[in-house]
Order: structure tokens, then sequence, then C-alpha cells
């Protein structure tokens, strides 16, 4: 598609395209990041940010889930991994029998939210048991239409939505229902979060979830639904995030440092990274993500501390 005819409907839009045409065209660059598609576009700010006033400046992004950041940071193939979940013990130990250390560095609160088409007029609530249902294999064969679920809902067919297993959110949302990683047999999985929304949108009786700032770049496709989760129904916010109030389906996100690695990166490399932490408030806020306490980003400098 030629630049000139695509427009750009929000800041998350331009960040994104602003990225991917960087990667095509410093494909060999030489500090990377990889992981997270949710973490990125705070990554892809700072890029935005940095290059004003260093445009040479190289930066290669490869967003393809959590768990691909994870393996390129234990194997030593980048010095950058974003992850919307924490790192697993069994990661943790590739890391550690492979010699590589790494920084663990809170980015953001972020939260699942559940989203429906705007199409939809009549799914305004849910109970978490009901989510549950709606997601869990034991409901498949039992629990197939939303009448089902509720006798007052229309006999529409259940279509749940989501990313795949590749990405965090994944095995987050999946934890958060207590479904231990699993999700019903007719669960339909995305390697993006714009295409799950696409396909909820696209679908009156689809229910997906999706990360807080995915959501609210869509406003015109998808509404996200509350949640009861047993004291009156919570809508996604950010004052019921950082309350605590949407504590079920919220978490943190982080961005995860081979300090020995960007230790031996070229100095502007280094530079970047420490713009990256020590602004990273500032980015997150073009992320759509929900920032911590300033006090939590003076902490992450601190974590980036590495001798040359």
């Amino acid at each position: 598609m030629p630049i000139s005819t695509i427009i750009f409907k929000n800041a998350r839009s331009f960040f994104l395209f602003f990225t991917t045409l960087a990667t095509v065209q410093h494909a060999q660059a030489d500090l990377k990041y990889s992981g997270s598609d949710t973490v990125e576009p705070v990554v892809s700010a700072a890029l935005v940010a940095y290059t004003r006033g260093n445009p040479g400046f190289k930066l290669q992004i490869k967003s393809t889930g959590t768990s691909v950041g994870f393996r390129d940071l234990c194997s030593g193939r980048t010095p950058l991994a974003g992850a919307s979940r924490p790192i697993k013990q069994e990661e943790a130990k590739v890391c550690a029998d492979a010699g590589i250390q790494f920084s663990e560095i809170p980015v953001a609160l972020d939260a699942l939210v559940m989203v429906v088409s705007n199409k939809n007029n009549w799914l305004k609530e849910l109970t978490f048991a009901e989510l549950r249902t709606v997601f869990d294999p034991d409901s498949y064969g039992k629990v197939m239409t939303w009448k089902q679920l509720r006798a007052s809902f229309p006999d529409t067919p259940i279509r749940p939505a989501g990313p795949d297993i590749k990405h965090g959110t994944f095995g987050s949302f999946s934890d958060s229902l207590g479904l231990k990683g699993f999700i019903r047999s007719d669960f339909k999985d995305f390697s993006q979060h714009e295409k799950t929304g696409r396909y909820v949108s696209d679908n009156v009786g689809a229910i997906g979830f999706m990360p807080f700032g995915d959501a609210v770049s869509m406003p015109n496709d998808l509404r996200m639904i509350a949640i009861d989760f047993g004291a009156g129904a919570i809508a996604p916010s950010i004052k019921d995030v950082v309350s605590g109030n949407y504590d079920k389906l919220s978490r943190n996100v982080y961005l995860y440092v081979n300090l020995a690695l960007l230790a031996k990166a070229e100095p502007q490399d280094v530079d970047f990274a420490k713009f990256l932490v020590r602004d990273m408030e500032k980015f997150v806020q073009f992320a759509n993500l929900i920032p911590l306490r300033s006090l939590q980003y003076q902490e992450n400098i601190k974590r980036l501390s590495f001798t040359r």
C-alpha cells in the first residue's frame, strides 16, 4: 500500500506504522526489541521521540508475543524483551543455564477487557462466574448460545475470541479465570489484537479479550463490557484499575533487559535504552497503558544500572 494512502486514526496507529517502516529500512539494526505487542507501542513512542534528536538511530522491532520475546532474551538474540506477564520459572531457568542475567523493569498497569461488537445492544455486563463459563473448556458442547448462559439473552451462538497462545495476554487471561492455561476448543485465536477486534466487530455474538489500550483504540468498532466480581459490575477504566476494583483482570506489563548484552552494545544503543527507561512514564501514556506511580519509574532507572 502506498504511504500516501494510509490514514492514521490515532497516535497508536502512527507509532505502529513508524516502527514498521523503521524496521524495514534498518533490518540489520544493532539494537533489538522482541516480545509483547502490548509493550511495543511504549518502545515505539520512545523511538519517535529519540530519533528527533538522533535521526540516524537504528532499532529493529519484532513484536511476536511474550513467549517469543523470552526465548530471544534467553538465547542472547535481543537485549530488550517486552512481556505482558512475569517470566515463568522454566523460562528464567533457560536464561540462568545460558549464563544470562536480566533485569525486570515494570512498565505499566494494564487491564484485560472484554469487548463485544458495537452492533451488540444487549450484552452490557457479565458476572465473573459467567465469564469463566464462556471460556471454560468444559463448557464446549454444553453452553453454546448466549441464552444457555443467561435466559434473558438471545439465542445467539457464543463466539469466544482473543490472542493466540504465544501472547502473554492469553496465559494471563486463562490464569485469571482459573483455567490454568486452557480455553475452550471453539476459541478463535489471532496473532494480533487488532485482528481479534475486527473479528468481534463483525460478529454480533462474539466476545473477545484484549489489553485495555487496544480496546480504547477501536471505539468505533468495539464496546467494553462491565464485569461483576461480586460487589457490582465494574466497567474497565483507569480509575478502577488503579484503585484495585478491577484487580482480577488487571496486570503489570514489563520490559526485560539482558544487561550484559546491552553493555556490549554501541553507546547510542545504551543511550536509547536509558532514554526509554528514564522517560517511560511519558511514553506509557502515548501507548494507552496506565502509568505506575512516579516513584516506581525512578526505581526502574536503578534496575538498568550496569558496568560497561
